[in-house]
């Protein structure tokens, strides 16, 4: 029998210390582990193998920031934490950015599209000029693009291209603030393969994303953001696309 999700919406204010907790012990034990470099690049508790742990202390700094436009969605099923995604807005030329600062689903509920339902409540209620999202992972840049764009086979890389750096500067998400747009979208010259990703600093271990990776272009599709450096993560920020009173895009995909 399948889960029966439930999917809650939460702004900054009204998120509870015990949403915090579930949502760090959910990323602490399913997130990724940290790759060769991180204990040279990030300090000696960043042991290269080991989980990506995240504190509570952490996690509102980095996306529920006081003085920020923030919010929490997530999911349960049968009572229990199956994903969330946290994300900021800010104002850029007259409209608003919704940026997602961290997705994390449980893996035994990955597979399901769980992740691009969770981002498709993000639009809710909002008209948005774009959204936005750095990750490693493929399976994250996929549900971005289902749910805000019009999917991998179509995906627009205009808007990153003429207003990345922009945008990202104006963040009030410091890491987001200060990641550098990287790859021959934004550079001139041999860039080694690499299109369109962000210097971040996050050593994370790139082997699990890069087996899911292989598994994507193994089914044919052709993967537009290019090769990923160590220490950086695939940068995608796209225009909304319209959503129909199914909730899809204007393309149909789910």
């Amino acid at each position: 029998m399948s889960a029966i999700y439930t999917f809650e919406r939460i702004q900054a204010s009204d998120v509870s210390d015990t949403m915090l907790v579930e949502a760090a012990s959910l990323f602490s034990s399913a997130y990724g582990v940290w790759g060769p470099l991180a204990s040279q690049k990030m300090g000696k508790f960043c042991k290269p193998g080991n989980r990506v742990k995240m504190s509570v202390e952490r996690l509102r700094e980095q996306s529920l920031l006081p003085g920020t436009d923030s919010e929490l969605v997530r999911s349960l099923a049968e009572g229990q934490l199956a994903g969330y995604a946290f994300a900021t807005r800010w104002d850029y030329k007259g409209r608003k950015i919704c940026w997602v600062t961290q997705l994390c689903v449980s893996p035994e509920h990955r597979g399901k599209k769980l992740a691009t339902k969770i981002l498709l409540h993000l639009r809710e209620g909002y008209n948005d000029l774009g959204f936005g999202i750095l990750s490693s992972h493929p399976a994250a840049i996929l549900a971005a693009l289902r749910a805000w764009g019009r999917g991998i086979e179509n995906v627009d890389l205009d808007m990153a291209r003429e207003h990345a750096q922009a945008i990202m500067a104006a963040s009030p998400v410091s890491y987001v603030k200060t990641a550098k747009p990287k790859g021959s979208l934004f550079e001139e010259g041999d860039q080694d393969g690499v299109i369109c990703c962000a210097d971040t600093q996050f050593w994370v271990d790139h082997a699990e994303p890069f087996t899911a990776l292989a598994a994507v272009k193994e089914r044919g599709v052709e993967w537009p953001f290019g090769d990923l450096p160590e220490g950086c993560e695939f940068l995608v920020l796209v225009k909304a696309a319209k959503v129909d009173a199914k909730g899809g895009n204007e393309c149909g995909t789910k």
